[in-house]
């Protein structure tokens, strides 16, 4: 056996130890039962050398009493009381030793951190955790100063459900030493019992203050870090997109106005344009279990001058007659336009050549982007081109389907289109005037049985005044080269 093992090594029975007596006790004890046998041993000498002095004067001695010549009874007794005595003495003594030795050789045990730590490891290897942590208690006791002791406990606790010790042992091992050998290992710990509770706020105020890369990468997914910014803030001479990112999944919230963002704002979905002028962006990460990150705050200054608004002709107004809209740009720069009434960006459709003024009520919205992608001022205009006429635009276009449907072009005049499952519509799309004639400009289009419209290229041109039809072939804006209408 090894010095200072107190448990066998391959059966975890206890080393029978005898601790040394107390040798001052024992010479103190050995001392008094010589002085006791030499006591009697000098009383014995007495009663000897009595008994020969009664010899020499026996005519003096003489017995009344035949009894008088036997011993006394009283000299026996006490000779024997003294043998009990000693013997009482002895076994008292031999008792009061193995009593002694009984109690130091528990007391050692109780007292030594090896005994406690082995009879700990040796429960449980029998599966006996309960008593496993009893002795292990009773070691850190010793010596609280032994971390590898308080993480053993802190697993035997977990053995025997006790989780909440567990957790508590786990913390102290963290906050005592940030260099133990077994850092890693403890928060491995701490966190998979989180994990397992689904205590994620709990988890990420580990994970805030953990200091092992390869830790905080386990358990990434549980973080939730501050918003990146792909561009730093700062003073910017172009026009710049920011783009947000969490670390992990979930959501990233922002405001451009410097006020705190809450999972009520703007989500983060696409990158942010941002124009001439000031911003202060602030962003915050929830992730899909809810923990919420710091608030990132950048500021930025976009120094660029907006490019000058397009010059849009005509007007806003009503029309009677067919009219071209102009769109006057400063050098450098591209106009995009809508007809919804959104507003326009440089995806919309570009400016490239005069517009046909369309039939009816019509909204346009225009805007001059330049190199930097910095945007004008939007300029609106609303035309109303309508036309007092013999014909209105329905009238029309009912002549020109009765003309189709003989045609053949038309199985009904609704519209059906012969060997088709879809039909035909026609719209008038602008005015066309040559001379002092004015005409509607139809389009043709067919509406696949999904809803689908698909542009057939086929353009007619109808009278306002007579009815009379006309093909038509797009020459320019505003230009068309017309033909007759054949005859059935």
């Amino acid at each position: 056996m090894e010095e200072g093992k107190l448990l066998c090594e391959y059966c975890g029975y206890e080393v029978k130890i005898v601790p040394e007596f107390d040798i001052e006790l024992e010479d103190r004890l050995k001392e008094s039962i010589s002085s006791m046998m030499e006591d009697m041993a000098e009383e014995n000498m007495a009663d000897r050398a009595s008994d020969q002095g009664s010899d020499r004067g026996f005519e003096e001695d003489i017995k009344e009493s035949v009894s008088d010549y036997f011993p006394k009874k009283t000299i026996w007794l006490s000779k024997i009381k003294k043998a009990v005595l000693i013997l009482t003495l002895f076994t008292i003594t031999a008792g009061g030793i193995a009593v002694l030795t009984v109690h130091m050789v528990n007391d050692h045990r109780y007292n030594s951190f090896d005994y406690q730590y082995d009879k700990a490891v040796v429960c449980a290897a029998h599966n006996n955790y309960s008593e496993a942590v009893q002795y292990l208690e009773r070691a850190l006791a010793i010596n609280s100063e032994d971390l590898d002791v308080r993480f053993l406990l802190a697993k035997y606790y977990e053995e025997i459900g006790q989780q909440q010790s567990t957790i508590s042992l786990l913390k102290e091992l963290l906050n005592i030493d940030t260099k133990y050998e077994k850092r890693d290992e403890v928060y491995d710990m701490l966190l998979g019992i989180y994990e397992s509770r689904e205590a994620y706020t709990e988890l990420s105020e580990v994970l805030d203050a953990c200091d092992v890369p390869h830790i905080v990468a386990k358990y990434n997914k549980y973080t939730a870090s501050k918003p990146e910014f792909n561009k730093q803030g700062g003073v910017y001479d172009e026009l710049i997109s920011i783009s947000l990112k969490g670390n992990t999944q979930g959501s990233v919230y922002y405001t451009l106005d410097g006020t705190m963002p809450t999972e009520r704002s703007p989500v983060y979905e696409t990158p942010i344009l941002l124009e001439a002028g000031e911003y202060t962006i602030k962003a915050v990460f929830v992730n899909i279990y809810g923990i919420k990150s710091e608030v990132e705050t950048q500021r930025y200054y976009i120094n660029l001058s907006a490019p000058d608004a397009p010059v849009i002709k005509p007007d806003s107004g009503t029309y009677a007659e067919p009219a071209l809209i102009e769109v006057h740009r400063a050098y450098g720069t591209k106009v995009y336009y809508t007809t919804d009434g959104s507003v326009p960006t440089k995806n919309s459709m570009r400016y490239t050549d005069s517009i046909e003024m369309p039939y009816g009520i019509s909204n346009f919205s225009f805007v001059a982007i330049d190199e930097s992608g910095l945007g004008s001022e939007v300029v609106n205009r609303t035309y109303h081109l309508e036309l007092q006429t013999n014909f209105d635009p329905e009238l029309a276009l009912q002549v020109l389907r009765n003309n189709l449907w003989a045609n053949g072009k038309l199985s009904s005049v609704e519209g059906n289109v012969p060997n088709k499952p879809g039909m035909n519509q026609y719209k008038v799309r602008t005015l066309f005037k040559r001379e002092e004639t004015i005409y509607y400009i139809v389009y043709e289009e067919y509406v696949d049985i999904s809803g689908e419209i698909h542009d057939t290229s086929d353009i007619y041109a109808i009278d306002a005044n007579t009815a009379d039809l006309y093909r038509a072939y797009k020459v320019d804006e505003g230009k068309y080269d017309l033909e007759p209408f054949e005859e059935p």
